[in-house]
């Protein structure tokens, strides 16, 4: 593995140890907790870690097709809908089958980074919030959400 890439396994791996115990510490009652009252509708905790599930496969698949040359999103991509959705599409899932989602996903994005060259981590592609990213911005940009979110996860915990 180059340097680059020990890097950003170095980043995925830090970033995954500080959010990965306030992940695994929700249990069934901090479902309610609101995390995002302001938002239309607003997030409770078990709607962030419905997104988080959702957003970690979306977004490795998002990089697998920059990797591949292809486009990252379709053009009419509207992030706040598809987040909007998240609630809804994992309403049937348990805690503990969400938490597992989001662990597999880490391990998959761990094993794609392996796969993929330093050419590919230059490549760019459009992110759901429009800008514009490399490869390796985007596994960082994977970690990072995860951690944003767990922080805030863990703040309402705490309230």
């Amino acid at each position: 593995m180059s340097d680059r890439k020990a890097q950003v396994r170095a980043y995925l791996q830090a970033r995954h140890a500080a959010s990965w115990p306030v992940i695994q510490g929700v249990e069934q009652q901090h479902y309610q907790l609101w995390v995002y009252p302001e938002e239309n509708p607003p997030w409770n905790v078990r709607d962030v870690i419905a997104h988080l599930a959702d957003a970690e496969r979306g977004l490795l698949l998002q990089l697998k097709r920059l990797s591949a040359g292809e486009p990252t999103l379709p053009d009419n991509f509207d992030l706040q809908r598809w987040n909007r959705g998240t609630a809804r599409r994992s309403a049937e899932v348990s805690l503990d089958e969400l938490v597992r989602q989001i662990e597999a996903s880490y391990e998959d994005v761990l094993s794609f980074l392996e796969e993929v060259s330093e050419d590919q981590l230059d490549l760019t592609g459009r992110h759901g919030s429009g800008e514009w990213l490399s490869g390796e911005a985007y596994f960082r940009r994977i970690a990072d959400h995860r951690a944003e979110h767990a922080a805030d996860i863990e703040r309402a915990l705490k309230r």
